[in-house]
């Protein structure tokens, strides 16, 4: 097992990294009788049977896969489900899923009753590597992704790589855009190692190595006020990528076309893109330069004319630079 631990002013709590642990999760739980769980259409029964089985869930609520759920309406409904079956304040909320499980549900367990405890098992590798650490959760409005959110940490996250057997190769690759990131940022070793040839044998490693860049971020800049901006390397152009088309590119993808426009003048470009096109992630996207723009404008790094962006120019050194938004037309093609 490995473990990985986060810290903030007034946070603290574990990941726990280990193969089949959705089939041994009671000694990881609190001695509660009170759970509910937030999961989508896409899991595998075998996670949900797998955890129902061991501990008494009272209630469940499933929305339908993917980015279109991560609204404020779902996250009402959900709402007003719990209080008609009588969720109080005691109950522990578990998020079985991905990304988007993981987003909504914190935020409902941010705002439900004014906080409940919430506690996250992620089954992608998007999820396990960023989402499911470091408290943001969000949802999405039809003009701005993660436009409503609030800071709320799990009080442990529990990561079954296992569950990445079951994950579709589009999903995995989806993550491992995230991967990139860190080692571009921040780790220049964990970036040359995802050349090997068959990357599970080494996911766990992979795992707990994002997940320690990030715990150390957090540390510095829990509320994403300085240093933790680094993390969203290739999301001011992957964000509004996402938006603009709909959601047809997954998080992951259009992060990876992000990152490659932030990188096309750097001496690393090459490499990235080679590792971008082995994980079948596009480095390139059609889109409307005048409709990115505006989406861009309502980037949350900007303020004012200003917008700090994300640049790498050595593999392993990420660094803020303040540019105004005009000139994030360079890096559009």
């Amino acid at each position: 097992m490995k473990k990985v631990f986060v810290k903030t002013k007034h946070h603290t709590y574990t990941v726990y990294i280990q193969h089949q642990l959705i089939d041994n999760i009671v000694p990881y739980l609190p001695k509660e009788d009170n759970y509910v769980l937030i999961s989508d259409d896409n899991i595998p029964k075998q996670y949900y049977d797998s955890i129902s089985d061991q501990v008494t869930i009272r209630h469940s609520y499933f929305i339908k896969a993917g980015e279109q759920s991560k609204t404020i309406h779902v996250a009402n409904d959900i709402i007003e489900k719990m209080i008609e079956d009588g969720v109080t304040k005691d109950y522990v909320l578990i998020a079985l899923g991905g990304g988007v499980v993981g987003d909504l549900a914190g935020f409902i367990a941010s705002v439900y009753m004014r906080g409940i405890d919430y506690i996250q098992i992620p089954t992608t590798l998007l999820a396990q590597v960023d989402s499911s650490v470091g408290g943001k959760t969000a949802v999405n409005t039809p003009k701005m992704k993660n436009a409503i959110g609030a800071f709320k940490h799990p009080t442990k996250v529990l990561i079954d790589p296992e569950t990445l057997n079951t994950l579709e190769t589009r999903h995995f690759n989806n993550g491992m855009a995230e991967v990139i990131k860190y080692g571009l940022i921040a780790d220049k070793e964990l970036y040359n190692r995802l050349n090997t040839p068959n990357i599970l044998k080494i996911i766990d490693d992979i795992i707990a190595t994002c997940i320690a860049i990030k715990a150390r971020i957090v540390y510095l800049d829990e509320k994403d006020q300085g240093v933790r901006q680094l993390l969203n390397y290739g999301h001011t152009i992957g964000h509004a990528l996402e938006q603009f088309s709909e959601y047809k590119l997954l998080h992951g993808e259009a992060v990876a076309v992000g990152m490659a426009m932030a990188a096309k003048k750097q001496k690393f470009k090459d490499s990235l893109y080679k590792l971008l096109e082995n994980y079948n992630l596009p480095t390139t996207y059609d889109y409307d330069k005048e409709a990115l723009l505006k989406i861009i404008n309502t980037d949350k790094k900007a303020y004012k004319d200003n917008l700090n962006f994300i640049m790498v120019e050595e593999v392993g050194n990420g660094f803020i630079k303040t540019i105004n938004k005009k000139d994030i037309t360079h890096y559009l093609r």
